[in-house]
C-alpha cells in the first residue's frame, strides 16, 4: 500500500474510514457521540473545505473531554489501539483543514503530522483485530480508483 499515490482529499477519506470502523471497538464507549461527531465534522470538511482545523484539533486536545485524555485512562489494550487510529485519522484530516485554510502555525502535536501517520494508522487498526486488513485494503483501493 503506497499512500503517497492517493490525493489529498482521498487520503483524508482513507484514514476516516479507517477511523470509522476503529469506532466500532469503542462501542460501549461513554464517549461514543464525541467519536461521531469528530467524524461528521471530518466528513464535513471533505465535501464542502469548511474551516474547521480547529474544531478538529479540540477533539483531540481538550481538557475536559479530548480524545487524548480518554486514550490515556483506557486500561485495555484492543481499545488504546482504536484510539490511537481515531487520533491519528482526526490529526491528519486536522492538519489538511488547516493547510487549506492557509494556517501558518499549527499546534505542535498537529504540525508533525504527516502521511507517515498512516503505518501507525493501520498499525493500530489491525492491532485491534487482523482480520482488518482486508478491510484497510479495500478501503485502499476505493481511495486509489477515485484517484484515477
Amino acid at each position: 500500500m503506497d499512500i503517497t499515490k492517493l490525493e489529498q482529499k482521498n487520503k483524508c477519506i482513507f484514514a476516516i474510514k479507517l477511523a470509522e470502523k476503529a469506532s466500532s471497538y469503542l462501542q460501549e464507549s461513554n464517549v461514543k457521540g464525541l467519536i461521531n461527531e469528530a467524524i461528521e465534522v471530518s466528513w464535513k470538511w471533505v465535501h464542502t473545505e469548511e474551516n474547521v482545523g480547529e474544531v478538529l484539533y479540540n477533539f483531540l486536545d481538550n481538557e475536559e473531554n479530548g480524545f487524548t485524555l480518554f486514550q490515556e485512562m483506557e486500561e485495555d489494550e484492543k481499545k488504546i489501539s482504536a484510539w490511537d487510529c481515531i487520533i491519528d485519522a482526526v490529526a491528519y484530516v486536522s492538519r489538511a483543514a488547516y493547510e487549506n485554510e492557509g494556517i501558518k502555525y499549527l499546534p505542535e502535536p498537529i504540525e508533525i503530522v504527516d502521511d507517515n501517520i498512516f503505518t501507525h494508522m493501520v498499525q493500530s487498526l489491525t492491532l485491534c483485530d487482523s482480520m482488518e486488513c482486508e478491510y484497510i485494503e479495500k478501503v485502499y483501493k476505493k481511495c486509489l480508483e477515485e484517484v484515477k
